[in-house]
């Protein structure tokens, strides 16, 4: 294929020529005619050496899985395994749309020797979760002149798979002690006596208390037999129904409302793993895309990055099946928190509610609100909101008649937007833990 510098030589080639025969200029005429005929000469000359068959590229990444906002080293080397000569030769190396190229370069362009390679490497960032591919890799061979080129694409690729965003839970493991949590979620850990390992205090020696619990110390100093008592933490079970339906990718880029309902997916699975708690993950649209039963275990963090990480908006919510398939597979009394903008009729909501109520698990609702999701996240204020709601008012009246339907099964809604989101799922959480909501 011809390059630009060659489209040059050919286009100035056509203008020599012309000027030549407008002015009867011999000499115009002759370096138009040996522009372009050694344009046209040389092109099947270079293809007939055109070959990259030779030429083998590798690319390696120094981590298959990371978060959104980590950094990626990628490192590419291309291997001469032919016998031939290669005075210039280009790798471009693809890398998604979304992502930043934080330091290098993605292309170098050298010569390589028979049976040598080259290495370059550059670092990236993920800006957004999902599963990207690294690759194709272009690999272009050019002639001596610059003017014809043969490009090879090697269809390689590296899959990357990028978590939601950990930056709201290294926000919450900052601030340290429990109280500071307390100070910027309303967090406290909810205690009831039982067979727990912190101490609670002493009451009297009943008949049929097992006498291990006696305090022999402080029975003998009071006269009387008592027990130890300990503290043992509520546990509760919670399953997290975030809704991928077309309108939850609605919002203001990079802060839509699915992604505030994926990182608060994330962060009360956090907070609820390292309570003790049985946190699982349902992601649905008019499918069940996703779903990780409430478990404790070391490894199950990663299992609900995975689901949140391939999350995408699209279809519509079918609540009905969603639930249906949750309650098959949640035989343990759960809360059952639903993510949900509530743009799809509420009929299908109501009776999944119902199957839901009827299994003996409890509910709660945490809405985000379209029209406070339009603007960058901090620049909507008290007066912002409250000028969305009058524009949308028919929108914020349907809402009121859903919270009102929903509220005779016991079941509240609370509308969020981006500044509450995410206090708001720690505060409904922590109120499950104080009222012992889904013990277990």
């Amino acid at each position: 294929m011809i390059t630009q510098r060659g489209f040059v030589v050919v286009f100035a080639g056509v203008l020599f020529l012309t000027s030549g025969f407008s002015f009867i200029n011999f000499y115009l005429v002759l370096l138009g005619v040996y522009l372009v005929i050694g344009l046209v000469v040389t092109l099947p000359l270079f293809a007939l050496t055109a070959n990259l068959a030779g030429i083998e590229v590798d690319r390696q990444i120094d981590k298959v899985k990371l978060f959104s906002g980590d950094f990626l080293r990628v490192r590419v080397t291309i291997r001469n395994a032919s016998r031939r000569h290669f005075d210039f030769i280009e790798v471009h190396d693809q890398y998604p749309e979304t992502w930043i190229l934080a330091i290098g370069e993605n292309f170098i362009a050298s010569r390589i020797e028979p049976g040598g390679s080259i290495t370059f490497s550059y670092v990236l960032q993920a800006r957004m979760r999902g599963r990207y591919y690294l690759g194709p890799t272009e690999v272009i061979m050019r002639d001596r002149l610059g003017l014809h080129y043969y490009k090879r694409v090697l269809k390689e690729q590296t899959e990357v798979l990028v978590y939601p965003t950990w930056k709201d839970v290294r926000r919450m493991e900052a601030l340290g002690k429990q109280r500071q949590l307390g100070l910027m979620f309303g967090a406290h850990r909810t205690k009831t006596v039982g067979m727990g390992s912190d101490f609670a205090g002493f009451r009297d020696y009943v008949p049929g208390d097992e006498f291990r619990l006696i305090d022999w110390k402080t029975s003998a100093k009071r006269g009387d037999m008592v027990i130890k008592q300990f503290e043992m933490e509520k546990n509760v079970s919670i399953v997290c129904m975030v809704d991928t339906s077309g309108s939850m990718g609605n919002g203001y880029p990079e802060n839509t409302k699915l992604e505030y309902a994926i990182r608060a997916a994330v962060l009360l699975t956090h907070l609820g793993l390292e309570r003790k708690d049985l946190v699982g993950t349902c992601v649905f649209s008019d499918m069940v895309h996703g779903f990780v039963p409430p478990q404790a275990s070391v490894n199950h963090m990663y299992d609900v990055l995975e689901v949140l990480a391939a999350a995408e908006p699209s279809g519509w919510s079918d609540y009905e099946t969603a639930i249906t398939y949750v309650v098959e597979q949640v035989k343990k009394r759960s809360l059952i928190i639903w993510m949900t903008d509530l743009e799809e009729s509420p009929a299908p909501l109501l009776n999944a509610m119902k199957t839901l109520v009827a299994n003996g698990h409890k509910a709660m609702v945490i809405s985000p609100f379209g029209p406070w999701f339009e603007a960058p996240v901090g620049q909507f204020g008290p007066v912002e909101k409250v000028l969305a709601e009058a524009v949308s008012e028919e929108l914020w009246e349907r809402r009121r008649k859903i919270a009102r339907a929903l509220a005779r099964f016991g079941i509240s809604v609370i509308n969020v937007g981006p500044e509450d989101f995410l206090p708001t799922i720690i505060k409904t959480y922590e109120q499950a833990k104080q009222r012992g909501v889904a013990m277990f």
